[in-house]
């Protein structure tokens, strides 16, 4: 009895000792059912809420993830290389902790392996650190984060998971998570296909074909997708084919190649972006905020009818061809303007003015000498032209020079 009672007191001194040095145990945690229940088509949970069943669906545009956009939808796979991975994210609840949620930073994988002869095989356990996984709300442009990692289609178990906390807390149940691929067009099927909102299961080929007698669904290459004009993506909001949203486009700064627009509406491409407009005069809604009328037009009496400010442009407004006939016409008669003003200009320096004057008066006999008025001329060697070059010219000027010489002198002696 008393070597019973020596092993329980070591063994509870053993087990105080691994939760001083690793942390408290937590017992009874379970998958948050409140986080899960919010995508029911994604994500299944047992009764006990430690087994989480995850069908996740193929991207329509085969989306690969890059570290530069990190933006994730939930239960979406996405392309890693030359494989498909789904990010899966934990969200735990623990009653001794007054039901409050947590996330784990770490636990140990267990991949369960389960055969065609329906043999299982259980690898070694692995610790794995979980990574923050940024996910979009699919109904709104809001954003959050959790932790998760990335899994391939497996069955994984989980145990040992030590949560983000600031304190050490360590779970000590085991949870099961199960991965389980979209089964697309033509997929062999038994009774059903994993997406029944979508597929169903072909009796005669067993092969998953899309739900065609429901008009909600659509085929888009080998998937089958929920539309928003017949359903309002009620039945897969993580995928569905949307209505073109001129916001969402530019809040996310990705182009939605698979928008549809309503009846009536054509899809028109500009900027980068996708939106939808009424032809021109033809029926339109007022209350209708997604179809609207195109740039200029506006709904009046169920009619698209063109603004009175676009139309009254578009009569003051000559056309652009004559617009630029106009320029091209005043700038060829500017041109020729300044041409013949330069060539006045140079035919007005080209005129050289000689101008002589003479002044004679009448002395009388006790005056003195008369007085010489200078001649004023205009020097030619500047000139870019010839002037005066006759000879007579030239020997008027020189007597002229010799007579003004001698006077000058007379004068000056004098």
């Amino acid at each position: 009895m008393r070597l019973l009672n020596y092993y329980y007191v070591a063994y509870v001194i053993l087990i105080f000792g691994l939760e001083s040095s690793n942390g408290k145990i937590l017992n009874g945690c379970r998958f948050d059912q409140n986080f899960y229940k919010n995508h029911p088509n994604i994500f299944e949970l047992n009764k006990n809420q430690t087994s989480l069943t995850v069908r996740p669906l193929y991207a329509l545009l085969n989306q690969s993830f890059s570290p530069s956009n990190q933006s994730l939808s939930i239960g979406i796979i996405y392309r890693f290389a030359n494989t498909y991975l789904v990010p899966v994210p934990f969200v735990f609840q623990c009653p001794e902790e007054s039901e409050q949620v947590y996330v784990p930073n770490d636990c140990e994988f267990t991949m369960i392996d389960i055969r065609s002869d329906l043999s299982t095989r259980v690898s070694e356990s692995t610790r794995t650190t979980t990574v923050p996984l940024h996910f979009q709300d699919n109904s709104s442009s809001n954003s959050f984060s959790l932790y998760g990692a990335y899994f391939k289609q497996s069955t994984i178990a989980l145990k040992n998971c030590r949560l983000i906390s600031n304190e050490k807390l360590i779970i000590s149940d085991t949870f099961h998570l199960r991965i389980e691929f979209e089964q697309t067009i033509g997929m062999k099927c038994y009774e059903k296909c994993s997406h029944p909102q979508l597929y169903e299961c072909s009796s005669s080929t067993h092969t998953c074909q899309c739900r065609l007698r429901d008009s909600s669904t659509e085929q888009i290459g080998h998937l089958c997708v929920d539309t928003e004009i017949a359903s309002n993506c009620s039945r897969t909001p993580e995928r569905c084919r949307r209505l073109c949203h001129i916001q969402q486009q530019l809040h996310t700064g990705e182009i939605d190649h698979y928008c549809q627009c309503p009846l009536g509406t054509r899809r028109i491409f500009s900027n980068n972006i996708y939106h939808c407009e009424l032809p021109k005069l033809v029926e339109c809604d007022n209350n209708l905020s997604i179809g609207n009328c195109p740039k200029h037009y506006t709904c009046q009496e169920n009619r698209c009818v063109q603004t009175l400010l676009s139309r009254r442009i578009n009569e003051s407004i000559l056309p652009i061809p004559f617009i630029l006939i106009g320029l091209l016409i005043g700038a060829l008669l500017i041109i020729i303007i300044l041409i013949i003003g330069l060539i006045k200009m140079r035919s007005v320096k080209c005129v050289k003015f000689v101008h002589q004057k003479t002044v004679l008066s009448t002395h009388s006999m006790n005056s003195s000498p008369a007085t010489i008025t200078r001649l004023s001329t205009v020097p030619s060697s500047s000139s870019p032209c010839s002037t005066l070059s006759s000879s007579s010219k030239s020997t008027k000027l020189s007597s002229t020079n010799k007579t003004l010489e001698k006077y000058t002198k007379v004068d000056l002696f004098e």
